[in-house]
């Protein structure tokens, strides 16, 4: 599903009242009738007051069209506006008069909210219609009082559009911020409904067609996408019956050091588990025992490392024997800072012309020397969370948060390499531009070993033929995919990473057959 910037989102709204001919009052109609329409059928059944809160913008007049129709069906509707009368202009206005003129009543609250708040408490559901999209400054006076009014309530809440107080680029709150019980977005889905923490003040999302033509999108274009089961179904490959192990390729893993021999073991199951045929795994001669227990179905290939625990660099050419006629490395995982160990990194990504996956240490590996990074004869996915993406770059966690398009687009402009940022809602990034956002996961997967368990997912579909693009989001969705329906038949508190190998195939399976769960909604 195409995902849009607020700026963006104007753009389609000018072009279609401008160009195509629609005028801007029939988009506005389209916004409130669809919103009330599938409001009616989900939330009002055994509803009887409903209040209305409205701001002073098209926002408000989306929710003034709302009110109308529910004042004209039966239900005990006010509209509670926070500002004057006088100050509505244009369509909003004209939506303002059009319920008045029905013996719709509108409650001022320009000078304070005392009103509102009986109101709310009279109400057995309210409609956020304050602030849209386009808002790009914290909020304040009487607005904020109603925003806090809204979650003070404990009544249902309905955002029209986006939640008033959410930045529509990136999700933040911009001060108090209403928490929302669904949100009805138009068009497309915002940046800051599917971006946390907007995604969460979303509640349940779903995007509202208001009759804007689908050929925009070629004259005036997106901002990315939101993967789905949809999206997954189109790249999703058959396992036809002749196949054989040679068929899904094999899998060489370098990871593991002293005291971190379950990222390799996590990482290298995690291949097999999405199907690769073979998977190999490089670790240092000492640990080699223990892999040998911990591991039945994975191959171990030992290297001298002299009881350090670590691999050296004199171990270059014969790892790079070794992965000549495989089909995809993986790097990084449990393999330590040791300095041999990370020149022993950057000089395989240098010269080795195969696809790399390049997670944890393999990251750190280049946080002194990100340039070597493009200088490489191949193809890479990097899998950073922000921490170790901050040090690659040379900025704070925290400004990638506020900012992690930016940070993911620089990235991948600056160094040529394919991105995975993870995190809540990890996005990925391609260097021609292309950005994939992933809507699944939870905090069950905030634990130890679920990045490696990631990490294993992509490689594995790398292996079976997948371009690094499929394969990343592809291993994103699942990976959170199977976190989720942990959660529905449980909590997210007692999952842990290996429990993820448990579930990959048949979230797979769902998936294939079209019976996966819907994240974001379309309503016609």
């Amino acid at each position: 599903m195409k995902v849009l910037s607020p700026e963006r989102m104007a753009k389609y709204d000018e072009y279609s009242i401008k160009t195509w001919g629609i005028p801007s009052a029939v988009l506005m109609e389209n916004a409130g009738r669809n919103t009330y329409r599938l409001m009616k059928e989900r939330y009002l059944p055994g509803v009887k007051a409903i209040a209305v809160i409205c701001g002073r913008g098209n926002n408000g007049g989306d929710g003034f069209v709302i009110a109308r129709y529910a004042l004209r069906d039966g239900f005990r509707t006010k509209v509670f506006l926070v500002g004057k009368r006088t100050e509505l202009k244009g369509d909003a206005g004209l939506n303002m008069e059009l319920y008045a003129s029905i013996g719709g009543e509108i409650i001022e609250c320009a000078k304070d909210i005392d009103a509102l708040r009986k109101g709310i408490r009279e109400a057995d559901i309210l409609v956020d219609a304050i602030f849209g999209t386009g808002l790009s400054k914290e909020t304040g006076g009487n607005e904020k009082l109603a925003i806090e009014a809204m979650n003070d309530s404990g009544r249902p809440v309905i955002s029209v559009d986006i939640p008033s107080g959410i930045d529509g680029k990136t999700g933040l709150p911009l001060g108090a911020a209403v928490q929302a019980t669904h949100t009805f977005t138009y068009g497309y889905p915002k940046l800051g409904q599917v971006l946390f923490p907007g995604a969460y003040h979303a509640g349940r999302l779903t995007v509202v067609d208001i009759s804007i033509p689908a050929f925009i999108e070629d004259k005036i274009g997106t901002d990315g996408v939101v993967a789905d089961g949809e999206m997954l179904r189109g790249f999703l490959r058959k396992r036809l019956p002749w196949s054989h192990k040679g068929t899904f390729g094999h899998v060489v893993v370098i990871a593991g050091s002293t005291g971190k021999t379950g990222a390799a073991h996590m990482a290298s199951l995690a291949a097999l588990k999405v199907g690769a045929g073979l998977v190999t795994l490089i670790i240092p001669e000492s640990l080699n025992s223990i892999m040998g227990t911990k591991l039945t179905e994975v191959m171990t290939y030992p290297v001298r490392d002299k009881g350090k625990g670590c691999l050296p660099l004199s171990a270059y050419k014969e790892i790079t024997d070794f992965i000549k006629d495989k089909d995809v490395v993986i790097v990084g995982p449990g393999l330590s800072q040791n300095k041999q160990t990370m020149e022993l990194v950057r000089k395989l990504h240098r010269n080795a012309q195969k696809p790399f996956v390049i997670d944890a240490d393999g990251i750190n590996a280049f946080q002194e020397n990100p340039d070597m990074i493009r200088t490489s004869k191949h193809e890479a996915v990097f899998t950073p969370h922000p921490g170790e993406l901050a040090r690659i770059i040379g900025i704070t966690p925290q400004a990638i948060n506020a900012d992690r398009i930016g940070a993911g687009r620089s990235f991948t402009e600056q160094y040529g390499a394919y991105l995975l940022l993870k995190g809540a809602r990890s996005i990925f990034f391609s260097p021609g531009g292309e950005m994939i956002i992933n809507p699944t996961g939870n905090p069950a997967l905030a634990k130890g070993g679920s990045g490696d368990i990631l990490t294993g997912f992509i490689g594995g579909f790398i292996a079976q033929g997948y371009s690094l693009a499929e394969a990343t989001i592809l291993a994103a969705y699942i990976h959170g995919y199977v976190a989720d329906t942990w959660v529905e038949n449980g909590i997210d508190l007692d999952m842990l990473a290996c429990d993820l190998l448990a579930g990959a195939g048949r979230a797979i399976q769902e998936i294939r057959d079209g019976k996966d769960r819907v994240y974001i909604e379309k309503s016609l």
